[in-house]
Order: C-alpha cells, then structure tokens, then sequence
C-alpha cells in the first residue's frame, strides 16, 4: 500500500449526452463534473456534500468506475485507474466497495441474506457457494451487529436499518480499502440513522477503512467526517477540515447551507441568522459564465461573471472557490 493517499482525484469531469428530441438533431452534453480535485488519505472519511443535482453523486460513480471520466485522474493506492478496463478493473472493484441509499432496493429480496452477503465472495473466486462461506458470512453479520441466524432470513423479515446493515456487510466481504458511501442513512428512520453512523464509524477504526461519504444532510456529515468539501453545479466550492467548515465557513454558498441547520435550543435558534440567496438552482444545459453561483451570490463582480474561480488556500488547508470572499 502507497504511503500518500488511498484515493486521488484530479481535475476530474463528467459529461452525459441527452437527446435534444429527435435522431436526427446533435445530442446536448451536460457537463455534470466539472474540474474536481480532492485526496483521501488511508483511514479518513471525506464528506461530500451538495444539494440535489450537484454531482456528488455522480463522482461517487466515476471514483468507482461506474461511469467514464471525460478529463482529469483517478488515482487509488498509487495506481492510475482512470481508464482501467476488463479484469485488471474487475480485481480492482474488490478494495473498492459502495453502500447504496436505499436498502430496501439494493437488497435482491428472492434472496437469503447468506447468499446476499456471499455473492462479492462467489463473484471474485473467494468461495464456490454460499455454503462453503458460511462461516464467513456469518461473521461478517455479527461484525455488524446482527445475528448468526439472520442468514437464513430473507430482507424482507428485517427494518430499514438492519436492512442496510446487511448491505454493509456485503460491503466487508472482499475487505475493501475504501467504500462509497452514498446516503447511506438518508432513507432510514431518524431513531437508526445515529446507529449506523456510529457501526460506520466503529467499522472504520477497527478495519482502518476510508469512506467518500455523500450526503446532504450537514449533521449527520459532522458527526462523521474529518474533511467536508461543499459542491454547487458540478464543483467542489470550498473543502477544508469539519470544524473548519462548520465553525468558520467562507464560501457565501457553504454560508447559506449552514445557516438553514437547525439546532436543538429553540432560544439559539431563534437567535440565528438565516442566509438565503435568491435565485434559481443553476441550469446545468447552459449553466452561466464564470463562476456558477454568481447570478446568485452577493459578493458576485464583473470578475466573477467572466473567470472560473479556482479551489485555492485561503487560510491554511481552507480551500475555497471564490474571488472575493476572505476568512
């Protein structure tokens, strides 16, 4: 394993076709991604966060492979993969694991979870059958809190969270060095969503794994990120270290964000200032010139409508996209 970070993304972009209604008109491109960078080094979890329609998702699925980059690197354990194909991508998928938002879907239901949990093992040569991993499984399921038993159950016999505890464990079964966690908690009830953040986390110690952990949901990011980096249209706009972030926010988007989170004391919330920049979410068809939130920002100048911002220092590690805002 290299010395440097497990995963690093460079420059990064993401284009998709779209049909513009007919066979016979050019195809519209979408770019989705656009220029991002970020490291995660072994044992770190990177929150990425972003409204609907921000991306965040889609480079979940180019770090994995999923979908072709149209620029930029994907380096994982000091190995160029940005274009890995065939076997050496199959073998490849085993350090690489993901735990999907939904795990009512992700979950094939006319199967037993032993087989659910045994399929990376029997897919990547591992084992011949689900019964010949019997005791592996059976030990992955009490690793995530779940009885032996359970394999001989079908999803539909457990809850939501038990459900994506399953998932998780399917997750484990090739020892993955990273997985991609995608909303993980965002479709579970808000009694287990802390549950399994804290089986996350506990996991992470004890196995030394590294999440990209996606989500909009900004409490649940804090509790277990050590980096967050922001994304708005297809860019990252400001990363730097969680408390960094929450405390002490630059970017005038990353601002708004966080001061729509709620807190527990009424009289503190009712204290607050909240941000809201008018204006629409950016049309990613013919998103504007520049920088991408300047039809909505308040610090916006003629140079913003005409120059990209770069991610750059502006205090310490605190990277920030912006040509106006200070720390």
């Amino acid at each position: 394993m290299t010395a440097g970070p497990i995963l690093s993304v460079s420059g990064l972009s993401i284009d998709y076709e779209l049909s513009a209604g007919s066979l016979f008109r050019n195809r519209l491109v979408v770019n989705a991604v656009n220029k991002v960078s970020f490291d995660i080094a072994p044992g770190e979890t990177l929150g990425l966060v972003g409204e609907s329609g921000s991306g965040k998702t889609t480079v979940g699925r180019a770090v994995l492979r999923r979908i072709p980059a149209a620029d930029g690197s994907i380096m994982f354990d000091g190995r160029d993969i940005t274009h890995l194909t065939g076997e050496a991508l199959r073998r490849l998928r085993a350090r690489m694991q993901i735990v999907l938002q939904d795990p009512y879907t992700s979950l094939n239901p006319r199967m037993r979870v032993a087989d659910i949990v045994a399929e990376p093992l029997i897919v990547h040569g591992l084992a011949a059958s689900a019964r010949e991993a019997r005791a592996v499984v059976a030990d992955l399921l009490e690793r995530v809190g779940l009885p032996r038993e359970a394999a001989e159950r079908y999803p539909h016999s457990f809850s939501g969270g038990q459900r994506q505890r399953i998932g998780i464990a399917r997750a484990l079964a090739l020892k993955p060095a990273l997985i991609v966690a995608d909303e993980p908690v965002s479709a579970l009830d808000v009694s287990v969503r802390a549950q399994v953040v804290n089986l996350m986390q506990d996991l992470q110690r004890d196995l030394g794994l590294s999440y990209l952990f996606i989500a909009h949901d900004l409490a649940v990011v804090r509790h277990i990120s050590h980096r967050v980096a922001i994304m708005y249209a297809g860019r990252i706009v400001e990363m730097a270290r969680r408390d960094a972030i929450y405390e002490r926010p630059i970017h005038p988007y990353t601002q708004a964000l966080l001061s729509a989170v709620p807190v527990a004391n009424p009289k503190l919330q009712r204290e607050r200032r909240r941000i809201v920049h008018p204006g629409e979410s950016v049309d990613m068809v013919n998103p504007p010139s520049g920088c991408r939130f300047h039809p909505r920002c308040p610090l916006a100048s003629d140079r913003c409508r005409q120059e990209e911002p770069p991610l750059t220092p502006k205090a310490g590690e605190h990277l920030v996209a912006c040509w106006n805002s200070n720390p």
